[in-house]
């Protein structure tokens, strides 16, 4: 269906969100933190980009503005459970000003695949 790039550095989230996006079609690239992310994100064309916000390595919220600064760059997802002092709602109130679309931790595989659906249908 869509090519996605999924940048999360809890490796069981990321795991299961890919597993759970193959299943429904998609092919699924992943990365264990923003600064990898935009390195393969500069390397290879993506439709979708399904960040997390919080990682201890490099911001999801770096990935979302650069992707986002970038005409005809991908669609992106910002994603967060929050964070050692910090709400998801919090995390999220940045990047969703950027984002395409915003996933407050957890949510069902339903939320998810319908999110992917309404970014990326054509």
């Amino acid at each position: 269906m869509c090519q996605i790039l999924l940048i999360d550095d809890m490796l069981p989230v990321r795991h299961s969100i890919a597993a759970t996006l193959r299943k429904a079609g998609h092919d699924v690239v992943e990365a264990e933190d923003g600064s990898k992310g935009l390195e393969l994100a500069a390397r290879d064309r993506f439709d979708l980009v399904i960040t997390d916000i919080m990682m201890p390595a490099s911001d999801g919220t770096d990935v979302v503005f650069t992707l986002k600064s970038q005409v005809g760059g991908p669609k992106v997802i910002a994603m967060s459970g929050g964070g050692s002092g910090i709400s998801a709602d919090e995390a999220l109130q940045m990047s969703g000003t950027q984002a395409d679309a915003v996933l407050t931790k957890p949510f069902t595989n339903e939320v998810l695949i319908e999110t992917v659906h309404s970014l990326t249908a054509r």
